[in-house]
């Protein structure tokens, strides 16, 4: 072992995810979206080269972005859909790719919703149940080795779990354990499918910025005990929703705290190793978290898409190599800029963003 490898033992403890995923270290690629799909949701080239060369980096898992399980529902016209055969099929050279390095890979099953939890229908919320579903045997038929529920953000399942976004007086509403009744209707059901062979982890909204009206991580003990139950391998936490982002972007300090404090209190209930991404930018930083037992593994997302060697560079001490993340958070605005095609990086020489973009949102 290398000196600086010496520096973080917690961060390269092998971790043991379900009874299938053992990863070399405890450090993955949050999943970030880079919308490098056509219009119909399907990979091309550049998505595979850009997946893979993350793969190479250090991590010992990671999670592809966003894949939406409904075929009318779609985050930007470049983002992945995983609905069909087809999908699948042209999905699948990213698993092989994955096996090849034994880099554990985990395809994010995403529904964004109607944007409004109050006025589903019983027959509406049993056919988004069935799309998670479907997608889910999709993925295990091409050989995903992990499956990502994502319930944050906003988006179709964690809104249910806000008190502020559901309102709903039926089953579906009310206490906690009602308002997270759909997400563990579909982790059930996904794992009734995939048993053991997949490793299933729950992307869970713990603060969605919304203050006392909102979902605190307090409010989810027996949600977390449930979710064990229900038949999740893992956590991972994460923070905010749209009309939110703003206040945990803007503010690291009080992001990771918020995660840290979620990490301790649904520890208290649960065995499921839990992690969190939370724009940390340093080994240090996730070593000490680790060290604490704030978190059993931890997520980089924007350090990597700014530099894919980012976690090698600094096991190896190379710290003044690595092309830094700004945190000026313009790889996010991209999703939503009418003049950018994909997601770009204003370091990353791979990407870098177009300078007419870059002024435009200096500018602005």
């Amino acid at each position: 072992m290398t000196l600086y490898h010496s520096k973080y033992p917690h961060l390269l403890k092998p971790l043991q995810l379900g009874k299938q995923g053992k990863v070399a270290n405890r450090m993955y690629f949050s999943s970030v979206g880079f919308d490098l799909c056509d219009h119909e949701g399907r990979p091309m080239q550049e998505f595979f080269e850009v997946y893979e060369s993350i793969m190479d980096g250090g991590c010992g898992f990671g999670f592809l972005g966003n894949a939406s399980v409904d075929a009318s529902s779609q985050y930007t016209d470049r983002s992945q859909k995983l609905v069909s055969q087809q999908h699948a099929l042209d999905l699948k050279p990213i698993f092989t790719a994955a096996k090849q390095r034994n880099f554990l890979l985990s395809a994010q099953l995403q529904h964004y919703g109607s944007g409004d939890a109050t006025s589903l229908s019983e027959a509406q919320i049993e056919s988004y149940i069935e799309h998670f579903v479907q997608a889910a045997t999709l993925a295990l038929e091409i050989g995903a080795p992990a499956l990502q529920i994502h319930a944050a953000n906003g988006y179709l399942l964690s809104s249910f779990l806000s008190p502020k976004l559901n309102q709903r007086t039926d089953r579906w509403g009310g206490n906690a354990m009602n308002r997270a009744r759909l997400l563990l209707e579909v982790l059930k059901r996904v794992k009734a499918v995939v048993q053991d062979e997949v490793v299933i982890f729950v992307r869970l909204q713990v603060d969605d910025g919304f203050g006392p009206e909102g979902l605190k991580v307090d409010q989810l003990d027996e949600v977390a005990v449930a979710i064990e139950h229900a038949g999740a391998d893992a956590i991972t936490l994460a923070n905010g929703v749209a009309q939110t982002f703003a206040k945990f972007l803007d503010d690291a300090n009080y992001t990771l705290a918020s995660c840290r404090h979620a990490g301790r209190y649904l520890k208290q209930f649960t065995n499921l190793p839990i992690g969190f991404s939370a724009n940390i930018g340093s080994l240090e930083v996730a070593e000490e978290i680790i060290a604490s037992g704030d978190a059993d593994f931890i997520g980089f997302g924007r350090p990597i898409i700014a530099d894919h060697q980012f976690v090698n560079k600094a096991l190896a001490g190379q710290v003044h190599e690595i092309n830094h993340c700004q945190w000026d958070s313009y790889c996010l605005r991209d999703k939503k800029e009418p003049l950018a095609d994909r997601v770009f990086c204003c370091v990353n020489p791979s990407y870098l963003r177009p300078q007419h973009i870059q002024n435009k949102y200096k500018e602005n």
